[in-house]
């Protein structure tokens, strides 16, 4: 991704720029917790991800990383639910 831009919603770090393959990175470091904590996070991530991005066919390169602990599904939602409107627009 060389020209992308930065977004900040919650607790949730978005790093994006437009394209025409759909795809998404994820970055969850170790201080986050142990890998069950950071593998249910990458999950909830990619299903909010596919329900919102694939499935309305925005075209994006994402890199998501959070910036605390514990998320919950719903603030993991409601953070790529102001990403969508950012980039529906």
């Amino acid at each position: 991704m060389k020209a992308s831009k930065s977004l900040y919603f919650r607790d949730l770090s978005f790093k994006y720029s437009k394209s025409s393959k759909i795809e998404m990175g994820l970055i969850v470091s170790k201080k986050y917790g142990n890998a069950v904590q950071r593998n249910l996070f990458k999950r909830r991530c990619r299903s909010i991800f596919k329900s919102y991005m694939i499935d309305n066919n925005i075209g994006c390169a994402l890199v998501v990383r959070p910036k605390t602990k514990g998320l919950t599904y719903t603030t993991i939602k409601e953070s790529f639910n102001s990403l969508y409107v950012t980039l529906s627009y």
